[in-house]
């Protein structure tokens, strides 16, 4: 009995495997884990035919055969299920320990595949005749390959935890996480039950049934990583596969029961019944399946959507509507750029979708971009959780977010106005995937922490360097206030230069000045070694030089800056389209936080910032009222109205150019 149970286990592995791993990887292959689960299904069903035709062949010749197909399978399941596993937690490049987990696990499988290949009659296992290298015992062997096998699991369980701590409050990737959790998890415990021996896992048939039902759940987790799908979405469609699966099996049962009946009572041995009932599936597959459709749509509109669906080459399983897709986009997006928020708002203003916390439209550290639709629809991103500036390249890929998100509501409007016409949104479905493709690689690579040292200016002044937020700009030896001052001051005079007794008499005016000396050189030491540890410098190289007695700021040492990209796109914009001229101002906006060096220790709140604080106030208001210029141009008097208004807070005398602005604004069409 046990192993006749053993046989039917592995009978609904094998179909079920067969089933979910073709479905996942032609209805969601553009999820990024859908390749491996096929890998993964592919040897399951190697393992559970071998096992099979073991139990049941007659030919004793093929089973030396047969057995290493079922070694090498299962050597190279726990690789397999843990790269799954860290493709499902890791959204961005795959870090380099994560790949030496995975070379080490199909390092080790390879090598007992090899052994089995080589030595079959000595296999890795608890009872003898094993196999016992260099004198060892054959059970302490096969422990230590048990041990590593669960290491390799042990450690896509870690990625998968991990990334479940800092899915936040994302619904979808939740879900997502905690079905593969379980999946790796019950297929660690089957696996383990079914290669420790019977007196401790107990019968085969057990731990072959688990791991069945890991590979469902399994389903969930891979269909879910398809690029912004939903978690109700994504649950729908395993539910449907799960059901299919399901009446897959008993449908290869009763194939096999008409065959024996066959044989019994007819005593036929050729599969002329199967034949007979595989030519009329396929002669009725299509009207039930479009029967189906209509059941399963509810109504007649949804169903001509569904037909849509279908012919654009869609899968109706994991077809979901436009707002709850553009939920799930959205909290990706809040995620990976650590927002405080984001929304979709229409012409009137009113919230239709939104993610993460309430967003002001108006905010001015928020960007917002126009979207493709009825009503002309606007996507608006909150400013980010750490009070920084946005990049371009940042601003450049939420861009390319507000073009999905755009395309998504414009594929939906016109699948409801054309669902008689089926054909026709077959290049713009395929258009909409390859966005989000892109979307997607361009989303891992800003996961990606930036080398180098970055410095945000225009507002209070914060730097990173590589990543990592500087906050004891003086080192451990020296007062970070007065090295943050001196950064500061040689920041701002660029090529002209610091002399000693200018930044003496600002950052230690009321100190002696042997003992401010002293306290110069100790700062001006723990700066330099900030800016870059691990070197020594004296003199003319180094992050701060020394020439003609003045100290400069090495311009090298600055990856990017606030102030530098705000040049740039500025001057950029003069040359470019109108769309390109409008996009590269709205980035340039969007940099400028508040007043230059605002709040900056010493330098700060010094008569030296003044005038350069003036004239970055200027050229903000400057590109305010060229914005509200162009907005006017366009026809959009809110977003004009938006930028003139804060043109106008901010300027610091009257600007004959935002008065005509302002007249221009009032003279336009409403």
């Amino acid at each position: 009995m046990s192993e006749l149970l053993e046989v039917a286990a592995h009978g609904v592995t094998a179909i079920l495997a067969t089933w979910l791993g073709l479905l996942v990887l032609t209805r969601a292959r553009r999820a990024p884990g859908a390749p491996i689960f096929s890998v993964l299904c592919l040897l399951l069903v190697a393992w559970s035919v071998a096992i099979i035709v073991q139990r049941l062949g007659t030919y004793p010749d093929v089973r030396p055969r047969i057995n290493l197909v079922e070694d090498a399978a299962a050597f190279l399941l726990p690789a397999v299920t843990t790269h799954l596993a860290i493709s499902i937690a890791v959204e961005g490049r795959r870090p380099a320990p994560a790949t030496a987990i995975l070379v080490a696990g199909y390092a080790l499988g390879v090598a007992a595949a090899i052994q089995a290949a080589v030595d079959p009659t000595h296999e890795i296992a608890f009872t003898e005749p094993n196999f016992a290298p260099l004198g060892m015992p054959g059970a302490v062997v096969a422990w230590a390959f048990a041990a590593a096998r669960l290491a390799v699991w042990g450690a896509g369980v870690w990625y998968l935890v991990a990334a479940l701590r800092r899915a936040g409050d994302d619904r979808s990737r939740q879900r997502q996480l905690q079905f593969a959790l379980a999946t790796v998890v019950l297929g660690v415990l089957g696996g383990t039950l079914r290669i420790l021996p019977a007196d401790i896992g107990g019968p085969p048939w057990i731990g072959v049934s688990i791991v069945a039902i890991a590979v469902v759940l399994a389903t969930y987790a891979v269909i879910a990583q398809q690029v912004f799908l939903a978690a109700d979405v994504a649950g729908r469609a395993v539910r449907w596969s799960l059901a299919a699966g399901i009446g897959i099996v008993a449908y290869v049962i009763g194939l096999v029961l008409l065959d024996a009946a066959a044989e019994r009572y007819f005593a036929i041995n050729i599969p002329i019944i199967s034949a007979l009932a595989v030519v009329v599936t396929l002669a009725l597959f299509e009207p039930i399946a479009d029967r189906v459709r209509q059941i399963t749509a509810g109504n007649a509109k949804e169903a001509a959507e569904a037909h849509l669906v279908v012919a654009m080459g869609g899968s109706q399983m994991l077809q979901g509507e436009s707002g709850v897709a553009l939920d799930a986009a959205l909290a990706r997006l809040v995620r990976t750029f650590a927002l405080s928020g984001a929304i979709v708002v229409d012409a009137a203003g009113e919230r239709s979708v939104s993610a993460g916390a309430a967003v002001d439209p108006d905010d001015p550290r928020a960007i917002g971009f126009g979207l493709v639709g009825e009503g002309r629809p606007r996507v608006v991103f909150g400013a980010k959780r750490s009070g920084l500036a946005f990049t371009s390249s940042e601003v450049e890929a939420l861009q390319m977010a507000a073009g999905y998100l755009g395309s998504s509501l414009r594929l939906a409007e016109r699948q409801q106005a054309q669902a008689t016409e089926l054909m026709g949104l077959r290049a713009e479905q395929d258009a909409v995937e390859e966005r989000g493709t892109a979307l997607s690689e361009a989303l891992a690579d800003a996961a990606v922490a930036p080398s180098g040292l970055y410095v945000h200016a225009l507002g209070s002044l914060h730097a990173t360097l590589d990543g990592q937020p500087l906050r004891r700009w003086g080192g451990e030896k020296a007062g970070s206030r007065q090295a943050e001052a001196i950064f500061a001051f040689l920041f701002d005079r660029r090529d002209h230069g610091v002399g000693k007794d200018e930044i003496l008499e600002l950052v230690w005016p009321d100190v002696d000045l042997d003992r401010a000396d002293v306290a110069f050189h100790r700062t001006m030491l723990g700066l330099r070694s900030v800016l870059a540890p691990g070197r020594r410098s004296r003199g003319g190289s180094g992050p701060i030089t020394f020439a003609n007695d003045r100290y400069r700021l090495d311009p090298a040492i600055v990856t990017w800056s606030d102030v530098g990209e705000f040049d740039r796109l500025v001057a950029a914009a003069g040359g470019a389209t109108p769309d390109d001229g409008l996009l590269l101002l709205e980035q340039a906006r969007a940099l400028y936080r508040g007043d230059y060096l605002d709040d900056c220790p010493f330098f700060g709140d010094s008569v030296e910032v003044e005038d350069p604080r003036r004239e970055r106030r200027q050229r903000y208001v400057d590109l305010l009222v060229e914005l509200g210029e162009r907005y006017t141009a366009r026809g959009d008097r809110t977003a004009a109205a938006s930028s003139l208004r804060r043109a106008q807070t901010l300027a610091d005398d009257e600007v004959p150019r935002l008065e005509e602005a302002l007249g221009r604004l009032a003279a336009s069409p409403s």
